[in-house]
Parts: structure tokens; C-alpha cells; sequence
């Protein structure tokens, strides 16, 4: 019985998907406050953000969570129209807006309050066992260092994935079966104050500098482009009437992150 419901519900979203062309469904794992679980009443600030700019040009948007693999397979085959929180190396064959709506540094380091380690540079991560979750872009730098030590994970590298990936990072963080966690700060810390952590761990530093996120668009779907248009005139309405920054406010995100 759970099959065919489950059947039933797939074959409505693909016929909902075909026959509303200003239905936009946008994907991407729980990476809340950028975005939440499609469940929560406040879906995140990239999710809150597209569906007022989108709608500014009669565009309807529906949030689906899901893991951020599957996420990003999903809009490659064209099943949805859209990731959200990219960065470019995540999806560079997307069709990417030319107005970015956060910026972020993917790859800012936290480990536990009393450790005394902090990154000064790639060679500094051989020190430590690093959790990072598979298929985030975690910029040039530390993506290349995963990869060249992905031969040895157990040793180096604990890839984790599927749902939930933040908060069953900082649990392997704070149970210490890894030292060092790599994420973009507003995340992590929005995750620990839900977990009630925050006071055990701390950033330790980042590789790079902030870096544009982005809703990246599918490179299969022929209304991709029109889309990406579309959010860049809304977003930019948005900044102008001020209402961006309402909308950061209420995710407790701070001005360097969207202006």
C-alpha cells in the first residue's frame, strides 16, 4: 500500500510539474537558515527571498528538501527547476543568476571549545580528522585536499551524506569521532543554538572569504534562463524596497551576508 501511494504522489507532482509552467521547484537539503526542512512554517532566507522575487513576475514556488545529491541529479535530469544555496563549483553546467542572494564562506572550520587547534593553512589539516559532508563545494583549496585524501578516509576524512547532515556532523563533532567540522557559520551556529551546543564549540577559522551562493538553475529545462532573469529583477526589487533585509533579519543573518 505505501508503493502505490507513494507511486500515486510522484505521478501528481510530475503531472503538476507539466501542466503549471509557473509552478518552480526548487530542491536542496536542510541547510537552515539559508534554507529549512519544507515542513517548517519559515522555509529559510534563500526560499523566503525566491518566492517573493519569483512572484513578482507571477511565478508560484514549491521547496522540496531532500539530500543535496539527489538535490542536484534531480535538476541536472530536469525533474526540477532549481538547487538552492549553490556555490558555482557545486553545479558549474547550472545556469547561475547574475545577482547572487547570499554570500557565505563554505569552508569556515569549528571544532570543540577546548581544542587548541586552529587552521593556519592545508598543511595544518593533517592534524586532524575533518568531517565534511559529500558533494558540497567547499571551494578550490579544500575540495582538492579532500579529494587527494579520500583514499584514506578513516585516517583524514569523514564524508558524511543523506539527510540532516549538519546537525549529525556536530554530533560526531561533540561525541569527538572527528575533530574539525567544515561548513558556511550561519549554519553551523544556527544548527548548534537548535541543538544547544553552541557554548561547546567555536570557528577556528576559514580558507577562504565569503563566497556568493546562489539558486542555480536546471541546464536541461528550456525556461531555465527565463527564470534566472526573472529572480534577478525580483531580487534586485527586493533590495531596493528594503525588504531583502527584513527577510535577513528574521534569520538572524547580518549585512555581509546579502548586501
Amino acid at each position: 500500500m505505501l508503493r502505490i501511494i507513494l507511486f500515486c504522489l510522484s505521478v501528481f507532482s510530475i503531472e503538476v510539474f507539466s501542466s503549471n509552467d509557473k509552478l518552480v521547484l526548487i530542491a536542496g537539503d536542510n541547510w537552515c537558515p539559508v534554507n529549512c526542512r519544507d515542513s517548517d512554517k519559515n522555509k529559510g532566507f534563500m526560499i523566503d527571498v525566491a518566492t517573493e522575487a519569483l512572484a513578482i513576475s507571477g511565478y508560484e514556488v514549491r521547496y522540496i528538501e531532500m539530500p543535496w545529491l539527489r538535490a542536484i541529479h534531480q535538476a541536472r535530469e530536469g525533474k526540477i527547476h532549481a538547487i538552492v544555496g549553490a556555490f558555482k563549483d557545486d553545479a558549474p553546467d547550472f545556469l547561475f543568476p547574475k545577482v547572487p542572494i547570499l554570500r557565505l564562506s563554505p569552508n569556515t572550520l569549528f571544532t570543540l571549545s577546548d581544542n587548541t587547534w586552529t587552521y593556519k593553512n592545508q598543511h595544518s589539516l593533517n592534524k586532524v580528522r575533518l568531517g565534511a559532508v559529500q558533494g558540497y563545494d567547499y571551494g578550490h583549496l579544500l575540495n582538492a585536499y579532500i579529494k587527494s585524501h579520500r583514499s584514506s578516509p578513516n585516517k583524514y576524512i569523514t564524508l558524511i551524506t543523506g539527510d540532516d547532515v549538519v546537525a549529525r556532523s556536530l554530533r560526531l563533532l561533540t561525541s569527538k569521532r572527528i575533530d574539525a567540522y567544515v561548513d558556511a557559520g550561519p549554519v553551523v551556529w544556527y544548527q548548534a543554538k537548535q541543538l544547544g551546543i553552541s557554548d561547546k564549540i567555536k570557528s577556528v577559522g576559514s580558507v577562504s572569504p565569503l563566497e556568493p551562493a546562489y539558486i542555480a538553475f536546471s541546464p536541461r529545462l528550456e525556461n531555465s534562463e527565463q527564470l534566472t532573469l526573472a529572480l534577478d529583477l525580483g531580487v534586485l526589487r527586493l533590495q531596493l524596497d528594503g525588504r531583502l533585509a527584513s527577510i535577513a533579519e528574521k534569520y538572524g543573518l547580518r549585512d555581509e551576508h546579502y548586501r
